[in-house]
């Protein structure tokens, strides 16, 4: 398994893990909101980092990078390498969950904090060159209407870091694609990356990773296959087949929960 996934030693700021790490330092997070949205912020509030949302179990779950709270602000930073086709959607989706996360059952839709999602990506999502996209829902109709809706949705594109026209930016962006610092900040950020590199126990962490993907989609497997025979509308075949699990676990499942059945009369 560790020979399948990227050496320790290489890991660089784009890599999700090393993203993960680096960004729990609130002076480097606080730092990269500032320059990439062009204000100030005094402070920050964790949330959680990389934090599970998943608010029904018949829900796919998503794992935010970075999720931490300014005031009346949500902001969700992301580091992204692949699948760029994929990510309005995704984007879609982690803007829904991050809502139903922040509104309790019961409260007004007018206590929902602004909300911004920012993706960093290593290549262009949208395929016209720019070194940033800014996405708010506006009027068809009517482009100076914007609705008020307080969601605001950025994509920065390292591959164009030259082509940003703001120094601190274009200085990040170029971190990102070439791993060499120009500034006090990405230089910043260089000495951190190096410092998680030295870290053993992070090293361990890291080489254990994709087992717990694995378990962890194997979990996903096993509790989508108790729900479809809870269901009791499909075969043990099919269930199977859709779950991706072997007939026997299938069958070692059916025979718990009648079980369990059984306990409760």
């Amino acid at each position: 398994m560790a020979n399948s996934i990227k050496p320790f030693e290489e890991l660089t700021l784009a890599d999700d893990f090393m993203f993960y790490q680096v960004m729990q330092d609130d002076e480097i997070c606080i730092g990269v909101l500032e320059r990439l949205l062009k204000i100030k912020i005094d402070h920050i509030e964790r949330q959680e980092l990389q934090k599970e949302i998943k608010p029904y179990y018949q829900t796919k779950y998503i794992k935010l990078d970075v999720y931490v709270k300014n005031d009346d602000k949500i902001y969700d930073i992301e580091i992204q390498n692949e699948d760029m086709d994929e990510l309005p959607k995704r984007v879609r989706y982690y803007q829904s969950m991050i809502d139903s996360n922040e509104l309790l059952k019961g409260m007004e839709y007018r206590l929902l904090p602004e909300s911004i999602i920012i993706f960093i990506c290593t290549g262009d999502p949208f395929g016209k060159g720019l070194p940033q996209y800014s996405f708010k829902n506006v009027c068809l109709e009517e482009k100076e209407l914007i609705l008020q809706d307080e969601s605001t949705k950025y994509f920065f594109n390292s591959d164009a870091a030259d082509k940003a026209t703001d120094i601190e930016i274009r200085a990040f962006l170029d971190y990102i694609k070439n791993k060499r610092p120009t500034d006090n900040f990405t230089n910043t950020i260089d000495l951190a990356v190096n410092k998680v590199k030295t870290d053993e126990s992070l090293r361990g962490i890291y080489m254990c990773e994709p087992i717990r993907i694995q378990d962890a989609k194997w979990a996903a497997r096993v509790e989508a296959a108790r729900n479809l025979l809870r269901m009791n509308k499909l075969s043990h075949e099919e269930i199977a087949q859709a779950a991706n699990l072997p007939l026997k676990k299938v069958q070692e499942l059916a025979e718990e929960i009648a079980a369990e059945k059984e306990q409760k009369k």
